[in-house]
């Protein structure tokens, strides 16, 4: 597996307190069966103005940890942006970008969208930017409408929902929300968005329900493929789903219709 969102590196946001709290999260992810796990602080001016300098020191500072503890994994630098007035500069200047790809995983509030979201969105993929919407399925307007989220998609934005979401730790519309957009197509990727504040691993766990409830070949889409081609710089599909066309009408129904 390979999660695409987390907040576990140290001492930069509401995630993990220090390198130690790290390296056990990290631990405990790889004996779940992760490969590859994409660490993405926050970036909210004012309240967690991670710099690319800072960012830099600290997965250095963690990578070596890791290696020096025996692990096995591979660490990736993001950062998970909140959007905001002239944030193309940011993710620019500071290198927001996961992994030095296109992609680059964004947020915004909670209790309803800026009058200006749209905008936002659309002056980053004309920088060639490929944004990924954090945890759609927990914002309000999506909650109560998430057939917009399909407005989105076509506007080229993907969508990243939360292991946790699917597992009812946020309540239960959220949930009922994200087996939504599951259902219809419009997730891209799923991750943990873990801020190491619990032992209990929620990717892993989302994974054999997506399997369970859906099919296999979905959760390897959002959980290992698209988070692959992610790394790779490889462009992901926007739409995967098709609708199936009906079956060819049989003799009966033929013959139903000549006598109806």
């Amino acid at each position: 597996m390979i999660d695409i969102h987390t907040h576990i590196l140290p001492n930069c946001d509401d995630g993990s307190p220090d390198v130690n709290t790290s390296v056990e999260k990290i631990r405990s992810m790889v004996e779940e069966g992760v490969t590859d796990i994409v660490l993405t602080p926050h970036f909210m001016r004012k309240l967690y103005h991670n710099t690319a300098d800072v960012i830099d020191e600290r997965f250095d500072l963690l990578q070596k940890a890791v290696k020096e503890n025996g692990i096995e994994i591979t660490l990736h630098k993001g950062a998970e942006v909140y959007l905001d007035y002239n944030i193309v500069d940011d993710i620019k200047n500071e290198k927001f970008y996961i992994n030095d790809t296109k992609y680059v995983l964004v947020e915004t509030g909670m209790n309803g969208f800026p009058v200006n979201f749209l905008q936002i969105l659309y002056d980053i993929v004309r920088n060639g930017f490929r944004p990924i919407l954090a945890h759609p399925e927990r914002y309000q307007d999506i909650s109560e409408n998430p057939y917009q989220v399909e407005d989105l998609i076509f506007r080229n934005v993907y969508m990243q929902i939360n292991a946790g979401s699917l597992l009812g730790h946020y309540g239960s519309k959220i949930q009922e929300t994200a087996w939504i957009l599951l259902n219809n197509g419009f997730v891209h990727f799923v991750a943990s968005d873990d801020h190491c504040q619990s032992e209990d691993y929620s990717l892993s766990k989302a994974f054999f329900e997506i399997k369970n409830n859906l099919d296999s070949s979905l959760a390897e889409l959002l959980i290992r493929k698209n988070p692959q081609k992610l790394l790779n710089n490889e462009k992901i599909d926007y739409i995967y789903m098709e609708t199936v066309p009906p079956p060819p009408p049989s003799f009966w129904d033929k013959l139903r219709k000549i006598f109806k």
